[in-house]
């Protein structure tokens, strides 16, 4: 090779790299570098999830209000799932603005921050954020500040964690026993009531062993009684349940109890632990208040 044809593809490479760095930069680091907006980032950076106490979050169909008192976080006055609460609050802390997405209100419709399709969140009665659609990237979306034409791409998952429905909002755990101190247990069922015993290591009814199977299920239920949804508000249970179950301790105090209504694909399920009606799935009354041994 000659070395006018050498330097000649020297050049030639030279050029290609310089072309391949510009445009890694141009698609890469562009994107990825915060960027001078109308004051989301700051706005965003100073948000912390530990001093929070209230954020009303106004969807197009509901409005969310969440409010801590004394420690304790609740969802439009009823108890707030203490998992969403974390997830959310986490969310408020790792939030991060990458970029300016879009300058021109035209946009804003198609990015899901116009001020009657996005979600609004509002800190303390003071911080607006309008949250939009989901972004061109993972764990991203859109939002704006209302009074501002600039639209930011945000990273995080405050999003996801946010725009959630009062029932996923909603504390759905009717029961929490702490099952190591119960001693017996009473399940009435179809009229007909099981004593269950605890002697030492094993479950008893009249002096002979319950299956370890049956007892797992039960406590298990009593140490986290989990509801998949919440009656209507106008919803009674009958005086005398289809099913009851009473966990005592050592003592006969009682520690937890709960009472089963039958409907036609679940039950209603009350507790003196909570205000409220649950429903919950047919399996998890089955395993809660199980049929007498010897009857399956």
């Amino acid at each position: 090779m000659s070395d006018k044809t050498l330097r000649a593809s020297l050049y030639f490479l030279g050029a290609v790299t310089v072309l391949y760095l510009l445009v890694t930069v141009l698609r890469d680091g562009g994107a990825d570098a915060p960027a001078a907006d109308s004051g989301l980032a700051a706005v965003l950076a100073e948000l912390d999830g530990e001093w929070l106490t209230r954020v009303e979050l106004a969807g197009p169909e509901e409005t969310i209000e969440l409010s801590k008192d004394g420690g304790v976080w609740t969802v439009n006055g009823f108890d707030a799932d203490s998992a969403a609460i974390a997830r959310f609050l986490r969310a408020v802390d790792e939030v991060e603005v990458r970029s300016v997405a879009a300058t021109n209100p035209g946009n804003h419709e198609r990015m899901g921050v116009t001020a009657g399709g996005a979600w609004t969140m509002t800190i303390d009665g003071a911080t607006t954020v309008l949250l939009g659609n989901s972004g061109n990237r993972y764990r991203t979306f859109y939002a704006r500040l209302p009074e501002a034409d600039e639209v930011s791409l945000v990273e995080g998952d405050l999003r996801s964690a946010a725009t959630r429905s009062l029932f996923d909002w909603r504390n759905k755990v009717m029961v929490r026993a702490d099952t190591a101190a119960v001693m017996s247990i009473r399940v009435t069922r179809d009229g007909t009531t099981t004593a269950y015993e605890r002697q030492d290591s094993v479950w008893t009814v009249d002096g002979e062993e319950v299956e370890g199977v049956t007892m797992r299920d039960l406590l298990q239920e009593l140490a986290g009684l989990r509801a998949s949804g919440f009656a209507p508000q106008d919803a009674v249970m009958p005086e005398t349940p289809d099913r009851s179950v009473l966990a005592l301790d050592a003592d006969g105090n009682e520690i937890a109890s709960v009472h089963l209504a039958e409907q036609e694909s679940n039950f209603r399920a009350s507790s003196p632990a909570s205000p409220y009606i649950f429903e919950i799935a047919n399996f998890r009354a089955d395993r809660i208040a199980p049929e007498p041994p010897g009857d399956g």
